[in-house]
């Protein structure tokens, strides 16, 4: 009876299938009777604002002719790099704004339940202050063992475990990058001490230079990409323009070698302004922005505040105050920088791309809802005049998103891996030829 029952199994199944397939012709049909027009016209403008969407990445460079040396070798670096001439075709489930956004909180639901693939090291700081480093390792079969080290930075209210960090320092991985994510200080599950606290969105510039001895003990004479999201473009974008005399392309003019050497800065969904751009976030985003604040930088390291002084423990009840507008939250995050007035804050954290002069990638979308397009706009100048700069344009994508057709990976995170290593090869190319940096 066992053996007989065994042999019916597929036969049961395959009449299961037939039932589904007919419920589901069944309920079409009843959908197409009751809707009728509608449906096929729901259908037809959903496919066709979905077209609209679909674009070639724009990539603008400099039009300036001036260091026309410096222009062809970022034409040499964007030309080794498919994904920034590619045709972009967004998620088709979820091509708007929103949509990526949602499905971005679904990425980070699917990290929060995986393993680590971090293999993490807590550094001391020179002000005896802990942050944490996380490092994913290429397998051997792939490595590249003088190959670039990327270094990336996070955005504003997440850190390493985020989908956006996680799933770029895999895919750098993959492609054989050793890779180090920076968590600032008050991330990466480590409290502050009152003595030493202190902190900002956009980092500290000492910070990440310890954290880039730190890279040149274990990865000695390998260059560095730094890489930064959102907020963390900010940084990464400031601190290349800051640190333009560690460049890889020039002679090292006497510098320790113990120092690495940067190759080239990628800004990922950059905002180009510390304050204009918080300004200029629409709702609803404003509010998650203005809440994830409130926790991030305030609520959850309210005790070590209260320790610190008095005017911390002021900006502890202002921020938590619920009548305080976004603004006035953002203004008094800032004064836990440690920097004093808001103008010495502006000036030590504001980047500043004309003086960039490191092979550096902007990524953008238009229909970005954090960084909004006008941003972009607004610096357009900069772009045309620097020719260390190239921007790639994309028409949707959101923030921190710009997931393939089905979903699963995201376009930016090729277009950082193809310049990095198109910048890594194009260095090589031009020591081997004895050429250096004007």
């Amino acid at each position: 009876e066992n053996s007989r029952a065994g042999s019916l199994d597929p036969l049961c199944g395959m009449q299961l299938s037939r039932a589904r397939a007919g419920s589901l012709l069944r309920w079409t049909r009843w959908a197409t009777q009751k809707m009728g027009w509608r449906l096929w016209v729901l259908l037809v403008a959903w496919i066709a604002h979905y077209l609209h969407g679909v674009r070639r990445v724009r990539l603008h460079l400099a039009k300036t002719r001036a260091t026309d040396s410096v222009r062809e070798r970022m034409q040499r670096i964007v030309a080794r790099c498919p994904s920034l001439h590619m045709m972009y075709w967004p998620t088709w489930y979820a091509h708007t704004a929103l949509q990526q956004i949602i499905l971005l909180g679904l990425k980070e639901m699917r990290c929060a339940l995986q393993w680590s693939t971090y293999k993490r090291q807590i550094m001391t700081l020179r002000d005896t202050s802990r942050i944490s480093l996380d490092w994913v390792v290429p397998q051997p079969e792939v490595a590249l063992p003088d190959g670039p080290v990327c270094v990336l930075l996070h955005g504003a209210i997440q850190d390493s475990r985020s989908s956006t960090m996680k799933d770029l320092a895999k895919e750098l991985a993959a492609r054989g990058i050793l890779t180090l994510v920076m968590n600032r200080r008050g991330y990466g599950d480590l409290t502050m001490d009152a003595s030493t606290a202190r902190v900002t969105l956009f980092g500290f510039d000492e910070d990440l230079d310890e954290v880039l001895l730190e890279v040149g003990r274990k990865a000695p004479g390998r260059p560095v990409a730094v890489v930064g999201f959102s907020c963390g473009s900010g940084f990464a974008g400031r601190y290349g323009a800051l640190r333009s005399h560690l460049s890889a392309w020039m002679d090292d003019n006497g510098l320790s070698r113990t120092i690495p050497r940067l190759l080239c800065v990628v800004c990922y969904d950059p905002g180009f302004h510390v304050v204009k751009a918080m300004q200029k976030v629409p709702l609803p985003y404003r509010w998650g922005l203005d809440l994830a604040l409130r926790y991030q930088y305030v609520y959850r390291h309210r005790e070590t505040w209260k320790q610190k002084s008095p005017s911390s423990a002021e900006v502890v009840k202002m921020v938590l105050d619920p009548a305080q507008s976004f603004d006035n939250v953002y203004r008094n995050v800032t004064k836990l920088s440690g920097f004093g007035c808001s103008n010495t804050w502006l000036e030590k954290q504001q980047p500043s791309l004309k003086d960039m002069q490191l092979p550096c990638l902007l990524i953008n979308s238009r229909d970005d809802p954090i960084c909004v397009w006008e941003n972009v706009e607004e610096h357009a100048s900069y772009i045309e005049q620097n020719p260390y700069l190239a921007l790639a344009e994309l028409q949707r994508g959101s923030h921190g998103c710009k997931f393939d057709l089905w979903g699963f990976n995201s376009v930016g995170n090729r277009m950082i891996g193809d310049f990095v290593l198109a910048s890594w090869a194009e260095l090589k190319e031009t020591k081997g030829s004895g050429e250096r940096s004007p």
